[in-house]
């Protein structure tokens, strides 16, 4: 799967993967969204790169921006973009591989078909996980899925 995405996955998430290869069932464990299975990554990203990313990016400049600025390509789609949840909306929690300038490579992002301020989540895979672990937590089941502030 790295080779295909063109990426070298933080041997955490290989771990992670390996015992735990994502979420079955509707209830989303991060702020509701499911977590992906390796196989489902690949398919979300390959969804992604159907999109003419040029003409995508080019239509979407004027109102794409980053949160803080100059972490996040402030761009609508990016190769480098790696989705590790999906939302059933188009907007997914994921890898950015290709930070802009005052970014970190593999830090964890918000971004989506909704999300046209791209959100820094975490610096590192590690530092997501560690959040994650500490909102699920201090989440609340409310009938229909995890209520997190993730």
């Amino acid at each position: 799967m790295e080779s295909h995405l063109g990426v070298n996955f933080p041997d955490s998430l290989r771990t992670l993967l390996a015992i735990h290869d994502g979420q079955d069932g509707r209830a989303g464990l991060v702020g509701g969204e499911q977590l992906l299975s390796a196989e489902q990554i690949q398919r979300e990203w390959d969804v992604w790169r159907s999109l003419d990313e040029a003409v995508m990016n080019a239509d979407c400049a004027d109102f794409m921006a980053s949160h803080p600025k100059g972490v996040i390509k402030p761009v609508y789609t990016n190769r480098a973009w790696v989705p590790l949840t999906k939302d059933r909306g188009g907007n997914h929690i994921g890898l950015d591989f290709d930070p802009d300038g005052q970014g970190t490579v593999g830090q964890v992002i918000r971004f989506g078909r909704d999300q046209d301020t791209k959100l820094l989540v975490a610096k590192s895979f590690e530092a997501f996980v560690e959040k994650l672990v500490i909102s699920l937590s201090e989440s609340k089941w409310n009938g229909e899925y995890l209520e997190s502030n993730i």
